[in-house]
């Protein structure tokens, strides 16, 4: 088990009024692949959108490798945490090989200019996530899915301690949510990252994820994939 990298201590979330009438109180390591999941309407994008500081919580506090998130700046923020949102929003006259090179920019100068090593780490992912085919291409002349694929490679650049993903398998047929997470559960592993991602394909993502944050009945508790598949959870949120 790797070390605590998200630590949420009594956590209160929502809008303007809570989602979850318990407060939260849950940690996450290095090396973890979490599953969110819950009905739509209970609040995972909301849960998300709090622990990336775009919400502001209602209570409690998060911290990321030991630093309360209500401490870390704009530019530091970049350097704890990463977030691909459900719906990708990019500038489509943009290739795929620069979009994804944006990831290293919380490590670059004033100009922007990377080195040989940030080049090296652009292009190791871009053949990870195998997008070197269409890495030329221009955003507008890919597909949805080749499109959050390259969103979630320039997450991966970014090389954050923790990284949260909105539904990454929204765009892919089956066997293509398959490759993704099956390559995201060897770079939590390998790479000794905390990936935290909702999905509704349950009986894909179960197959990969090491646990399983449920948000049901206005709390948001960890259990177990064996709690999940045999405990009536499984069947309740299909």
């Amino acid at each position: 088990m790797g070390e605590v990298v998200l630590n949420i201590d009594g956590l209160v979330f929502g809008h303007k009024r809570p989602l979850v009438s318990q407060a939260v109180d849950l940690s996450a390591n290095a090396g973890d692949f979490i599953c969110l999941v819950g009905r739509n309407g209970t609040g995972k994008t909301t849960m998300l959108n709090t622990l990336i500081g775009v919400k502001k919580t209602l209570g409690g506090q998060i911290s990321i490798c030991g630093v309360p998130l209500s401490r870390i700046s704009a530019r530091e923020k970049s350097r704890f945490i990463s977030f691909v949102p459900s719906k990708v929003e990019a500038v489509l006259n943009m290739r795929i090989r620069d979009l994804i090179a944006v990831g290293r920019s919380p490590y670059t100068n004033i100009f922007d200019r990377r080195t040989k090593a940030d080049n090296a780490i652009i292009e190791d992912f871009i053949q990870k996530f195998g997008l070197s085919g269409i890495a030329d291409s221009m955003i507008a002349e890919v597909s949805d899915g080749e499109r959050q694929k390259a969103m979630i490679c320039r997450a991966m650049v970014q090389q954050t301690p923790v990284i949260l993903l909105d539904e990454p398998t929204a765009f892919l047929d089956y066997f293509a949510k398959r490759r993704l997470l099956s390559d995201l559960k060897d770079i939590a592993s390998a790479e000794n990252r905390c990936i935290i991602f909702s999905c509704h394909d349950l009986d894909v993502a179960a197959k990969y994820c090491s646990h399983i944050w449920l948000l049901d009945e206005q709390k948001l508790v960890q259990i177990t994939v064996d709690e999940f598949l045999n405990g009536g959870y499984f069947s309740k949120y299909q």
